[in-house]
């Protein structure tokens, strides 16, 4: 059976299975599931099946909780129902869930409640044989995250553990590329941001693990403007995406081919997409010793007019703080 061999490909088992886990278990589990179970569900299959199906989607960017969120958490909940349901119509392996389905009417605060407008997906063999075959196809093609595929395990590892990065772990990965896509955007547009920024924006939105967020009420918009554009672009058009969560609606904002680009983008691409939206606020984020109505304003031109009730601007200034003692370290001498 294809699915059986897909599973031996030792890329496949990288993907589905994180490194401190035993793969045994899921293993037994989905002998049952190729034995005949109707669906993949945690009663029927048990919650290292799920995290190995949820760690597939991940990879391959589909959703997996109903919030939106990229989640591995062993449930087969409503949304990686959505999940599978969107490879599904994406890839025309179902006739019982429709695109108008997908795209159901809803709001930012109803999204959630009303996702049970999707109906009930199974989630056959056929389906899982192939989202394996896509994970190797786009593997091979570099067409994944980060374009790399053991920069991708460490995301998808790091994200099913949740292990964040502190602004050490922050500096020590994405400093250098911080501090050169500043130098190429003083270079190309004469705006000097600050690297503190850049890197203070990827410690707020991800904490230096990529883990894109889906918003169903901007695809239920987009399709309604947009009927006949491939549901797969405009899914991505939908998500937070990337190191500094940033609207794939916003791709060409930030000098990207598209949505998807946002996705696939190297990490040192990924790091450049957070400077080159900063320069919006040039006002503030080219401010070496930024006051607290810089940090308000980037707040607000970064996450909303709703910053102040998540405490945006305030962690901003933290890691602004941090990142500035890391990086000059003189500063906290002569303070």
């Amino acid at each position: 059976m294809a699915l059986e061999l897909h599973l031996q490909d030792a890329r496949i088992r990288r993907i589905i299975t994180h490194p401190e886990d035993d793969n045994r278990i899921w293993q037994s589990d989905l002998a049952r599931f190729l034995d005949g179970d109707p669906q993949l569900t945690r009663a029927s299959a048990g919650e290292a099946a799920i995290c190995a199906v949820q760690r597939l989607m991940v990879f391959l960017g589909y959703s997996t909780a109903a919030s939106g969120a990229f989640l591995i958490d062993g449930d087969f909940g409503r949304g990686t129902n959505r999940g599978v349901a969107q490879f599904q119509v994406e890839h025309g392996l179902t006739r019982t869930v429709s695109r108008k389905a997908l795209c159901y009417p809803c709001r930012w605060n109803t999204a959630s409640r009303l996702i049970t407008a999707i109906p009930d997906c199974t989630l056959s063999v056929a389906t899982l044989e192939r989202m394996a075959e896509v994970a190797i196809e786009r593997t091979e093609r570099c067409d994944i995250m980060t374009g790399n595929f053991d920069d991708a395990i460490f995301h998808l590892n790091a994200l099913h553990k949740r292990n964040y990065l502190d602004c050490r772990g922050i500096l020590a990965r994405y400093g250098e590329l911080a501090r050169h896509a500043c130098l190429a955007i003083a270079r190309d547009d004469g705006i000097a941001v600050q690297p503190e920024w850049v890197l203070s924006i990827i410690r707020q939105e991800t904490a230096g693990v990529i883990r894109p967020r889906f918003e169903q009420h901007y695809l239920s918009r987009l399709n309604e403007q947009h009927p006949r554009e491939s549901l797969q672009e405009l899914r991505m058009r939908s998500m937070s995406l990337g190191l500094g969560q940033i609207m794939g609606e916003n791709f060409q904002r930030v000098g990207a081919a598209s949505a998807s680009a946002l996705f696939t983008a190297p990490v040192a691409e990924q790091v450049a997409f957070v400077a080159r939206f900063l320069r919006g606020r040039a006002d503030s984020v080219t401010c070496a010793v930024p006051g607290e109505a810089d940090f308000r304003r980037v707040a607000r031109y970064y996450n909303g007019p709703g910053y102040e009730a998540h405490r945006y601007h305030e962690q901003l200034a933290r890691w602004f703080r941090e990142f500035r003692l890391l990086l000059h370290p003189a500063t906290a001498d002569a303070a």
